[in-house]
């Protein structure tokens, strides 16, 4: 079983009555972090090296205990070592070090290793010297009787200092941390709030590098994220505030539309998608730096159908506004749009220019902008057929091969080949 060892020990140099494992990144601590990578790489069981059980900590062992983890907390080098058996694998975070989940696994696999890096670098960033030509890294995987020597050292070592130097005697293969995971963001060790405060921008564009593609509605949430986020997760905001905000304009757009205003509801139902996309992308942000476990409700999705559904109602309301008693014919248009829209990004997800149909700021900003004319009912119909074309010009593309012809009839299958005598 594969047991994570993280610390809350050392000081931050800022403040020496703050551990650096409690400075805080985009509103979670730094163990709270560690607690995440941990549960992605697979352990099991969690031992904390602490001081006492602050606020921060039993959040950490709640988060934990969530995700079906066990967690203990170990004050000194003996305690440590009554918790670890012969027979686990000691995953080892270093005191203060934010690591993704993907670096530590694509640099240490499933096999055990030191993760080091050359001493000049590694001092100066803060990380322990381990030899003359080489410093710490930050992360370890060990064999779990490791662990039992620690019994014998004196109580006033630090376990994880300790255990670094009992694998490099045994002689433990060490691999190269490189240095582009630290300029990235994916590899940094904190030791003051300062340094907390200049990882935070990185940490985030690290999570929304790939959700600011797709359209301007899903870049421009992505922007929001990197600028609010900071603010908003320290503040103690949880993202279902911000959802609950985007249902709320979602309402009034509803009515808006329903009284006859139709361009100020298109307009504030795409205000509610692209806050409610920035929502979930800081629920994933959130929800990812401590593993919580999801939810049974798949609530973005529910959101997506409910939001479509309100989209279409008012785009029928607008029909029937310059065609009263065409109810079932601006239904019928307003609906064949809105599935069309939904259809076509998940039929043809694979094409990078799919996504753009994803983006409903975008539709409900050219929603808006035709319902300003007084043929808003020909713009809806003819909105449908380009989508149609673009789902059928897609459709064709996929199905052919190049140099195929696709006029002909496919040839038969080969008869097969009769029995020798």
């Amino acid at each position: 079983m594969q047991v994570a060892l993280l610390s809350t020990l050392e000081p931050s140099t800022d403040d020496p009555s703050t551990p650096r494992g409690l400075l805080r990144i985009g509103g979670r601590s730094v163990v709270a972090h560690q607690l995440g990578t941990a549960l992605a790489l697979g352990s099991k069981r969690v031992v904390c090296l602490a001081e006492g059980l602050p606020g921060e900590l039993i959040a950490v062992q709640h988060a934990a205990e969530a995700a079906g983890a066990s967690f203990h907390v170990a004050t000194d080098s003996r305690s440590l070592a009554r918790l670890i058996k012969t027979e686990d694998e000691l995953l080892v975070i270093a005191d203060g070090l934010v690591p993704t989940p993907e670096a530590v696994a694509a640099l240490l696999g499933t096999r055990t290793g030191i993760v080091v890096q050359p001493v000049e670098g590694g001092l100066a960033a803060g990380y322990e010297r381990l030899d003359l030509n080489h410093a710490a890294g930050g992360v370890m995987r060990l064999p779990g009787k490791f662990a039992a020597e620690l019994a014998e050292l004196p109580g006033d070592w630090n376990p994880a200092a300790a255990l670094l130097r009992i694998a490099a005697q045994a002689g433990l293969r060490q691999v190269v941390l490189p240095a582009a995971l630290a300029d990235e963001g994916r590899w940094t060790l904190v030791r003051s709030d300062a340094e907390a405060h200049r990882l935070e921008p990185r940490w985030l564009r690290l999570h929304t590098a790939g959700a600011g593609t797709g359209g301007p509605g899903a870049w421009l949430s992505a922007r929001l994220v990197e600028q609010l986020g900071p603010a908003l997760l320290h503040a103690g905001t949880r993202p279902w505030v911000m959802a609950s905000g985007a249902a709320v304009l979602a309402i009034f757009g509803l009515g808006l539309g329903w009284s006859g205003f139709a361009s100020a509801g298109f307009a504030l139902l795409g205000l509610a998608w692209l806050v409610r996309r920035a929502a979930a992308l800081l629920a994933r942000i959130d929800r990812e730096s401590i593993s919580e476990p999801r939810g049974w409700i798949r609530t973005e999705a529910l959101f997506g159908w409910v939001f479509d559904l309100c989209l279409a109602l008012v785009a029928a309301w607008r029909v029937d506004q310059d065609a009263p008693g065409t109810q079932t014919a601006a239904w019928f248009a307003a609906l064949a749009f809105v599935g069309l829209l939904r259809l076509i990004p998940r039929a043809f997800a694979r094409r990078r220019w799919a996504a753009w149909f994803d983006d409903r700021l975008l539709a409900s900003l050219v929603l808006g902008a035709a319902s300003l004319s007084s043929v808003f009912d020909l713009a809806l119909m003819a909105g449908g057929l380009v989508l149609l074309a673009v789902a059928l010009a897609a459709t064709y593309e996929s199905a052919a091969e190049p140099g195929e012809r696709t006029d002909l009839p496919p040839l038969p299958p080969p008869a097969p080949t009769p029995p020798r005598s």
